[in-house]
């Protein structure tokens, strides 16, 4: 399964999330670090950010990122 990534997210997603970044990572400026890899058949995606947010979670000794924008932006 390759992973790439469609900055068209809907406006529905939008509205549900809350971003204390503005949605900078909608903006080109790559402002969450993320990479997408798949763990037993499981597309995630792994952050590399050090600051603080909601959606960042401890999984496996490594953090992965649960932001819905984030997840719609990559299809997961």
């Amino acid at each position: 399964m390759v992973l790439s990534r469609n900055m068209h997210v809907e406006p529905a997603i939008l509205e549900r999330t809350q971003c204390n970044l503005g949605y900078a990572c909608l903006s080109g400026r790559h402002v969450c670090n993320v990479e997408p890899f798949i763990d037993r058949e499981l597309p995630l995606l792994r952050c590399s950010d050090t600051r603080a947010c909601a959606y960042r979670r401890k999984y496996l000794g490594q953090f992965i990122c649960g932001c819905p924008v984030n997840r719609a932006t990559y299809g997961i």
